[in-house]
């Protein structure tokens, strides 16, 4: 990842985080030239820091003299809370809805002004685009997982979204940012939207709101399938509709005690509270 620093204004740390994020779905395995080259760090510098990581096991040595995320950083990923319950929440109903449908599932939230996929199930059709596989990111401007998340955003995402690229895929792809407002409050309007080849020729996504149990967008549950959204979209967008609710009314439950009580007033602190990381 590229940086406006200098490597002699960053610090230990700033230098750390700009090795690990070399890192992405695109660059799974880097040489140290490599990790250098992304992270704008001296090779000797790259070498040092990267020898340290590995025996924390942030990373791991790979072949060909490169090296991957380790096991232990993952292990600590888990342990982030922001989508743990929507994920727990959301995959037997994914899996459920590809039995339904025999069409990919993705579950997907937002960061910053791109999507990002959660988890995803594979279905019967060709192999799709790699925007559509775990960990992953996507334009939220070209799929109808990000036309959901965006119609939960506020405006200062929006405004910097349109201020941005809207890069072209394909020749169906929106890129205007007036026509895309449009279609981003239709989705808010009806509840879910539709991509049809906006990001990959011939492929449709249907994609639908999950909601917390005080109405708030976590995120979104998205269907990817092959032809035309005529022909695919009125058979699948009941039972996409009615796994968003499963999935919204199972983390509902999760915030309600057993019993139904309600649950006692949180106690004031001095400390200033986190804020609550909304994905959409």
């Amino acid at each position: 990842m590229s940086t406006s620093h200098t490597p002699a204004d960053r610090s230990v740390v700033e230098r750390t985080l700009g090795v690990l994020g070399a890192f992405d779905t695109a660059h799974v395995s880097l040489t140290v030239s490599q990790i250098s080259k992304r992270s704008r760090l001296p090779v000797a510098t790259t070498y040092r820091i990267v020898s340290k990581l590995v025996s924390w096991g942030a990373l791991e040595r790979a072949e060909d003299n490169k090296y991957t995320i380790g096991l232990r950083l993952w292990e600590v990923a888990l342990l982030a809370p922001r989508h743990g319950d929507l994920r727990a929440a959301a995959v037997p109903a994914m899996f459920q809805l590809r039995s339904m449908t025999h069409c990919a599932v993705l579950l997907s939230a937002r960061d910053g002004t791109e999507g990002i996929c959660l988890e995803s199930v594979s279905g019967t059709a060709r192999p799709l685009h790699r925007s559509w596989s775990r960990g992953h990111r996507f334009p939220l401007h070209a799929t109808a997982c990000g036309r959901v998340l965006l119609a939960a955003a506020d405006t200062t995402v929006h405004e910097e979204l349109y201020r941005g690229d809207l890069r072209t895929y394909t020749k169906r792809t929106v890129h205007t940012p007036t026509v895309l407002r449009d279609l981003v409050e239709h989705t808010r309007r009806q509840g879910y939207a539709v991509s049809d080849g906006e990001l990959l020729d011939g492929v449709v996504e249907i994609a639908a709101p999950i909601h917390d149990g005080d109405g708030a967008v976590l995120g979104a549950i998205g269907l990817i399938t092959v032809g035309t959204a005529t022909a695919r979209v009125p058979d699948a967008v009941g039972p996409l509709l009615a796994a968003a609710r499963r999935i919204s009314r199972s983390l509902a439950d999760r915030r309600t005690p057993r019993g139904g009580a309600v649950p006692p007033p949180r106690r004031a602190s001095s400390r200033a509270q986190r804020p609550q990381g909304a994905c959409a």
